[in-house]
C-alpha cells in the first residue's frame, strides 16, 4: 500500500467519524440530562422528563416542546414527567409514578455513559490521525518519507475502525433500550390518564 492509499484511508475514516460523533454527543447529553430521544415508533406522543431544578432530562418531543418548558421553568418544585396525547398536554407529578418512569428510563442513560466514552476515544484517535497525515502531507510535499508517521496513522486507523465497530454495537443495544423505555413510559402514561393522576395542562389547548 502506498502513501497515497494511506492517506485516503485515513481520510475517508475522518470523514466516517463525525457522524458516529454526532451519536455519541446526543447520547452524552442524555448522560447529563438533557437530550431528546425522538420517537419513531409514537409519532403523536411526546413526553419529556423535568427535574425538580428544571433541567431536562430524557425524552421524546420535538424542539418547540423542550423550548416550551425550558422557558417556563419548573412550577411544581418537584420531579415531573410532562407528555403530550392526542395533542393534549398533561404533567405527572405523582411521585410513584414519577420514580417508576426515572427507573424506566434509567438503563439508557446509563448505556449513554458507555457510547460517551466510546465516542471520547474515537474523538482522540480522529484527532491523531488527522495530525499524523498533515505530518505525512508536509512530509510528502517536501519529497521525504516517514515511515514512523505512516506506521502510525495505520495503527491509529486500526484502532478507529475497532472502535467504530463497538460503537454500532453500542447503538443497536441503544436503540433496543430506547424502545423499552418509550414502551414503559407509554403504559405508565396511560394508566395515570385511566386514575386521573395526570394533570392535563391549561396550555394544551394551544399545543405547546
Amino acid at each position: 500500500m502506498n502513501a497515497t492509499t494511506k492517506i485516503i484511508g485515513s481520510l475517508f475514516i475522518l470523514a466516517l467519524a463525525p457522524a458516529t460523533l454526532w451519536a455519541t454527543q446526543q447520547t452524552s447529553q442524555a448522560a447529563q440530562h438533557n437530550i431528546s430521544v425522538i420517537s419513531q415508533n409514537q409519532p403523536d406522543f411526546s413526553w419529556i422528563y423535568v427535574q425538580k431544578n428544571g433541567e431536562m432530562t430524557v425524552g421524546a418531543g420535538n424542539r418547540d416542546d423542550w423550548e416550551k418548558l425550558t422557558r417556563q421553568g419548573n412550577p411544581y418544585q418537584t420531579d415531573y414527567l410532562w407528555f403530550k396525547s392526542a395533542g393534549i398536554a398533561y404533567v405527572i407529578t405523582d411521585p410513584v409514578l414519577v420514580d417508576q418512569i426515572k427507573s424506566a428510563i434509567i438503563p439508557m442513560q446509563q448505556h449513554g455513559d458507555k457510547m460517551q466514552a466510546v465516542g471520547e476515544k474515537m474523538q482522540q484517535k480522529g484527532d491523531a490521525i488527522s495530525a499524523q497525515t498533515n505530518k505525512l502531507l508536509l512530509n510528502l510535499t517536501s519529497g521525504e518519507e516517514d515511515p514512523e508517521v505512516k506506521s502510525q496513522i495505520d495503527d491509529l486507523s486500526e484502532s478507529m475502525e475497532v472502535l467504530g465497530k463497538e460503537m454500532e454495537q453500542l447503538s443497536m443495544v441503544h436503540q433496543q433500550l430506547v424502545n423499552q423505555a418509550e414502551k414503559q413510559v407509554t403504559a405508565l402514561v396511560q394508566e395515570a390518564i385511566k386514575k386521573g393522576t395526570a394533570t392535563v395542562m391549561p396550555a394544551s389547548k394551544k399545543q405547546i
